[in-house]
Order: structure tokens, then sequence, then C-alpha cells
């Protein structure tokens, strides 16, 4: 009588006799589709034992070196879907369906000392096993899938020896060979092999090496890391089953979900179910990133992932089980709670300080390379074709054709800002100062490249580098326009942007922010805001007689060619600008203007000329500005008032100019006003627009009260936030993903910024965007989305507890 199928379920749990033999069986199947790959030669390293897998991908190899027993010659064991022997005997085998038909016949099945059962359809089998000695019969049972042995008279294969690290190679052509440790015991193995050639490849369920990562991986979607590759994930809760989706073929998690895993509700649903905490939420996307340079693995989830840290250690666990990443995977803690989840955990401080190179402005140049100490920048005359290694980051640059510094910067640091609107390629490497590449090229003429992941650097020749130059540096002469003739102090609620050869570009622009609404209300800026135009400045000079010897200075032949001297005579202006007394006029109408220091005891007096805060010429940090305090001998209006027009003749300033052309007898400065920030709670900068991926939003750099966005010490971390402009939380209209933290010991943690206020400021820089796109005479051949402002801000609980100002605005192009 047949046995019913939980009688054999009842059989499978009973104990077995042991004996002394490692005994390794499996399936091997192709990685991308699942299919059995037949043919495969699986071998034990060190030593003769070898086998094939058979058409279904089965196989079994034993390992007879570790036998420590003697087994009689007609006894078989049985494991899994394989029976074994030993001895050399022919041995022949019938296998009957429980209806009495014979469904296999093996009349000899050799000398190998071991049998693999043929996939049979599901049901209960008799096996006849029959030796010159004797004829033995087993009962077996198929799940349609492996045959086992279900008799308990049968004796069930156990290794006893001790066991001893084993390792299996598998190889096939065609395929990539992969290796199989393993300990020395009983293993029953499903062993996935990569194929060479993928034309169709849509998935991995699992990551078998760093070959199938690199098959399937693509650039990040965020493109502010440098050495870096990623594949997207899924883990879908339903099959249990992570996806390891083919990046190149997939650039979004829906669209693989869509044609893949079968989910029909569209993009927004997947959004709204698939990212957030709800019922119908049963699929778990992540990106996981490779940092080549430090050698690990980090999983990373996008800012409108609402995930727990419990559904984060799920993720871990699947993804350990399918992958070879054990002990190289690391959560990255883009979010304070993330820093409560018990996995590793990699801070954004770690993981770029175990990078070694940092894209910064990608743009291509020729120069010949310079390798200048920090120390030694201000004494070294650096000209518009050199590309310059530094051993640090410095506050400021003069026109050069590329740096290249050995500490990572802050991607709106200053020496980036004049890259990107030089169009020049300016990158960081560590190993930068000791580069033996860099080492051989120092002194000659090379062609620069900085691109996303990786930089090109190479001799060049002076033909191929003149034509470049030619095309792409400034070659047409400017002159500016400037209106000396305006008396008087400015009120810029009446003034906007045509006023820039009035009072110059930031005021200009300051103007413009005060016409600026949200919901009817004014955008906060700093108080007891005016200007001071470019008429008293113009007077200071032809008052003194610097109008003469500016024209004498700027036709000089010695100060034209020469630029240590030219650098000694624009010193020298400077001074005799500071040297000459202030109109009084001028001084009386500040103190009237500012009530003589009654309603904030500090002013700030800001650079403002007409080549600064253009659309093509933005200027930043090439002018100085200055503070005046009441009752303090140092810092009077009239001595702030003076050096910001000096500063008009900055050494960098004056270069800069001359590189794009601009003639220097066209400028003047005017004055920006108001109260000045001596006790921030917080500083920062915001460019509206995304600078690492296509994704509608902002990059913010904010940091801890004074410490510096644009000129941070070595080591300094600020908060970086990407602000996305969208939402899948309903009456949400932004969407914050921090990228780095700030390092200053004084916040023991915190943000800069609290959430609330992230979301204040992007409203106010959204409504600046769409003013200035609206309002705003520009060049930008684009939609709104892509248009964007480099706006600074300041947080000050001076006159209300942590207060947003908007200080400045420019066109960032």
């Amino acid at each position: 009588m047949p046995k019913s199928f939980p009688a054999l379920l009842f059989l499978f749990s009973l104990p077995f006799l042991l004996s002394a033999q490692a005994i390794y069986s499996g399936r091997i199947q192709d990685v991308a589709n699942g299919h059995p790959v037949a043919g495969v030669n699986i071998a034990l390293l060190n030593s003769s034992v070898e086998e094939a897998s058979n058409l279904f991908g089965d196989f079994v190899l034993k390992n007879t070196a570790q036998d420590s027993l003697v087994h009689p010659s007609n006894s078989y064991r049985f494991y899994n879907n394989t029976m074994v022997w030993e001895g050399e005997f022919p041995i022949g085998l019938e296998i009957y369906a429980i209806d009495g038909r014979l469904v296999r016949h093996e009349s000899n099945l050799g000398n190998a000392g071991s049998y693999l059962f043929p996939k049979l359809p599901f049901g209960i089998y008799l096996l006849r096993v029959s030796t010159e000695a004797d004829i033995q019969t087993f009962k077996a049972f198929s799940n349609g899938d492996r045959t086992s042995i279900a008799d308990k008279g049968a004796t069930w294969h156990r290794s006893s020896v001790v066991p001893q690290p084993d390792t299996l190679l598998l190889s096939k052509e065609g395929y990539y060979s992969r290796l199989i440790p393993l300990i020395g015991k009983d293993t029953l193995l499903r062993i996935n092999l990569l194929k060479k050639e993928n034309d169709d490849l849509h998935y991995f369920n699992e990551l078998i090496d760093p070959i199938a990562f690199d098959l399937i991986s693509s650039r990040p979607s965020r493109t502010n890391d440098g050495e870096v590759s990623s594949v997207k994930i899924i883990y879908n809760q339903e099959d249990g089953l992570m996806y390891y989706m083919n990046t190149k073929r997939y650039t979004l998690h829906y669209l693989f979900a869509k044609a893949q895993l079968g989910f029909d509700q569209g993009n927004n649903v997947f959004n709204q179910t698939q990212y957030r905490r709800n019922d119908d939420r049963y699929l778990f996307p992540a990106n996981l990133n490779y940092y080549k340079n430090q050698d690990i693995y980090v999983l990373h989830f996008v800012a409108a992932n609402e995930i727990s840290c419990e559904e984060i250690q799920l993720m871990f666990d699947k993804i350990l089980a399918t992958s070879y990443l054990e002990g190289k995977l690391f959560l990255f803690a883009n979010r304070p709670e993330f820093n409560a989840c018990d996995v590793p955990l990699i801070t954004p401080e770690e993981l770029y300080e175990g990078q070694n190179y940092q894209a910064l402005n990608l743009a291509e140049n020729y120069g010949y390379l310079n390798k200048v100490p920090l120390e030694d920048l201000e004494d070294t005359y650096l000209g518009r074709h050199d590309i310059v290694l530094l051993n640090g980051v410095p506050n400021d640059v003069s026109v050069v054709a590329g740096i290249i510094t050995t500490e990572f910067q802050t991607p709106l640091s200053h020496i980036n800002v004049l890259s990107h609107n030089r169009n020049t390629p300016n990158m960081a490497l560590r190993d930068g100062w000791e580069n033996e590449q860099l080492e051989t090229l120092l002194g000659r003429l090379v062609y620069l490249k900085v691109s996303v992941d990786s930089f090109e650097i190479r001799p060049a020749t002076l033909p191929e580098a003149t034509a470049f130059w030619a095309q792409n540096e400034p070659q047409d002469s400017i002159i500016l326009d400037k209106n000396t003739t305006l008396q008087g102090l400015v009120d810029l609620q009446t003034a906007d942007y045509s006023f820039v050869d009035v009072v110059g570009g930031k005021a200009s622009n300051f103007a413009e922010i005060l016409n600026t609404t949200v919901s009817g209300v004014p955008i906060p800026t700093p108080e007891s805001s005016f200007a001071i135009p470019f008429y008293y400045y113009d007077k200071h000079l032809k008052d003194a007689g610097l109008d003469l010897f500016l024209e004498e200075m700027l036709v000089n032949e010695q100060f034209v060619n020469n630029p240590a001297y030219r650098r000694a005579r624009l010193k020298d202006f400077q001074e005799r600008i500071k040297d000459e007394p202030l109109d009084a006029e001028l001084i009386g109408l500040v103190e009237d203007r500012i009530r003589n220091f009654a309603d904030f005891p500090s002013f700030r007096f800001r650079s403002s000329t007409n080549a600064e805060d253009l659309e093509d010429f933005s200027g930043a940090g090439l002018y100085s500005s200055y503070s005046a305090k009441a009752n303090d001998p140092d810092k009077t209006i009239e001595k702030a008032i003076k050096k910001v027009w000096a500063s008009l003749w900055n050494w960098r300033a004056f270069e800069e100019r001359s590189y794009y052309k601009i003639s220097h007898a066209s400028c003047a400065m005017g004055i920006l006003v108001h109260r000045s920030f001596p006790d921030e709670d917080a500083n920062g900068v915001v460019i509206t627009k995304n600078l690492y991926n296509t994704n509608p939003g902002f990059i913010i750099n904010v940091q801890y009260k004074e410490y510096s966005i644009v000129f941070p010490e070595p080591g300094i971390l600020n908060d970086q936030i990407m602000l996305f402009t969208w939402s899948i939380v309903p009456g949400q209209q932004f969407t914050p993903e921090y990228l780095t933290f700030s390092n200053i010991p004084e916040l023991n943690g915190e943000t800069v910024l609290t959430d609330d206020e992230l979301m204040e400021l992007g409203t106010y820089c959204l409504a600046l965007k769409k003013y200035f796109y609206q309002n705003v005479p520009h060049d930008c051949n684009c939609t709104e989305q892509d248009f964007g402002l480099d706006i600074e801000f300041k947080v000050d609980s001076q006159v209300s507890e942590r207060k947003i100002y908007i200080k400045q605005a420019r066109l960032y192009k």
C-alpha cells in the first residue's frame, strides 16, 4: 500500500545511521534568469575530485579525502537527491511508479560512487538497486523538483569527520568562474553563475560577486560623489526576494516595479504607497553605492523614503544573505534618526574622509601645472594659463586655468564659485601632493578635464592649447555703464535692477529682494537698508586728483606688463583712497539715516560695484565689506566707506576683470548699507537649482553662527542639504535630504536649521526664484525650474528669535 503524504513527512524525520564522508550536492543556475546550467565543471581545489552538472544543473561531489571510516562495499547511503556508495563494482538501477510502471532504467551506474536521482513528476516511487551480490528496494518521493529517499530502512549519509575547509571551483565556457568556500561537512547548495554575455539582463536576486555589481551598476543619481557606482535595489515583501536592478536599464525604481513586479497603478501611486508608511506598502526601494577608494558598499535611502530601523535591519539581513558584502555594508546616516539603528553606520564625514577624489567644477582647460604650497600662494604670481596644485584650500585664487587641492572643498566655497564663473576645472585629490602622475607633469603644459567620477590629465601641445584658449576665453572688451550724477542716499524701496549703473549690482538686486513677497508679505531682509551711489566714490577721487592718477596708472607700460609692479601700484592707489578725507556731507547723510546708531549698534557697509553680481560676471568675493560701530574709533563710518571704495582695486579683483576684458576705467563702487549681524545664529548660501541631478530642488549650505561657508577652515563641515521642491507628503512643499552634517562641536550633533526653518527658507527662495525669473532681465533660455539664483541668508535673534533674513541674491548662470 502506498504511504500517505503525512506519513512520508514522518519518515523524513526519523534518525539515520551515520557514515564519514563529506558530500557536496546541489543545483547550478543562471543568476540572471534562474535557468539550470548544465555541463558546469565542479572541482574540489587541491584534489583530483571533480564532477559536472547534469541537464537539470544538479551535481554531487564526494570529498573522499575526508573519509575516516571503512564502509561496506554494498552499503548505499542517501543524501538529499543523491545515492552514494563505496567500492568499484557494477550497479544497476530501476525506478518504478507506484502503479508499477518502469520510469527509469540504468543498467550500469559506473564506478563514480554517486548517482543523482532524475527530476520526476510529483509522486511516490520505488527504487530497485541491484548488484551481482544482492538487490535492495527503497521508497522515494518527488516533489516535482527533487527526488529523495523516504524509507526508514535507508541509511542517511552524515559525515562524522572533523570539518576541514574546502573550496569548490565552478567553471564553464561563457560564464565567469566562481569559488565557493565550504566548511568541509555535508552541504546542499544552490549556486548561481554569471554569464559573460547578458544582452537582456533585467535583475539579479543574488549579487554573487563584484563583476555582477559592475555589470548592473551606473553612476549614482546624486552626482556630488566621486569614484562611486550605484545599483538600485528593491526588497519585495510579498515574495521575500531582493531585486538588484540593472540600473543601466532602469533609471527609476518605479519603472522596474512596473516592468518586472507587475505594479500597474502609475508613478504617483507608487511614490505615495511604496515610499511612505501605509497598509499598501510591500516594496522597499533603496540604492546600493560602491565607494571604490574605501572598498565599501553604502545603503542609501532617499529623503522621501519613510523607513524604520526595523525595516532597515530587514533590508540589511536580506542583502547580506544574497550577496558577497559581509563586512563591507554600511548604512548612510543621512538622517539624524538613523543613528538609532542597530546596523553598521557610516557618517557623511567618515564617507568623504575616505574618498580620494572630488569633482567640483566639471570643465576642461589647458595650462602649465604648478605646485604651490598654500603658505606661498599670496607671494606667487599665477597667470591665467597656469593650473595650480595646492596642499590645502585657499580663500582666494587669482585667475588660473584650473585648480587642484589636496583637501576637499564645499561646492559653494569661494574658489569653486570662481571656477564655476570662469568655467575652469576645479577638483580635489587627497594624494595630489605626492601623486606620481602629477609629479611627472610639473612645469609642463597639460590638458586637464574634470569629470564626475574621474579626471584626465596629460601632456599637451602649444598649438592645441592656443586653439582652445582662443575659442573659450573672453575675447571682446567690455565697457560698463556707470552713472555718477545721482546725489543723495538711495532708498532701495524705490529702486530696482535698472539702478545697477547707479548703486551697483549688489544693491540693485537687494532692491528687487525688497519687491518680492510671500502671500503679500515682504521677504525679511536686514533692517535699515539703503545705498550710497557711485556719485560719492567718483567725487572722492576727483576731489583728491586720484582720477588722473588712475588714468596714468592704467596705461603705464610697466604696470600693464609687470605683475609685481602692478600689484604694488594697486596697493599704493588703495592707500591713497583711504588717506584722503571723506566728504563731511556724506558722513552726515549716513549718520542721519542710521539715526547715529540709535536702532542698531553696528552697520555693515557692503561693496556694490557695476562689475559685481551680474549675470555674466558675479565678482563673488573679489571686493571687501566692512562694519562701522558706535563709539569705536577704529570702526567709524568714514573708515568703513573708504575701505570699501578702495577694495575696487583689490589685486584679485583687478586680475579677474582683466581676464574678462572689462574696462577698469568704467568701473565704480557703490555701497549697500544695512544693520550688521555681530552674533548671528547661522549663515548660509542657497543655489535655487539642483547642482547634482535632475530632481527639482535647491542646494543649501548652512553653518553654525559665524563659521564660514565660503572660506571654511580645514576639516570643518557644514550642513549641506538638497531641498527638493516637491513632496509626497500631503500639505508639504519641500523634502530635505542631508548630504553632510556640520561637525561644529557646539551643535552637539544637532542640525543647524530645524525642519520648520528649512521649510520657511525654501518658501522665501522659491518666491525669489519666481520673481527674478519673471521680472529681472536675464539671458537664461530655460524654464523656471532650471533658472538659478545664488542667495545668501542669515538666521539671527537680535530682533526676534531665530529670524531668517535674505541678505543677497544674484543670478546663477
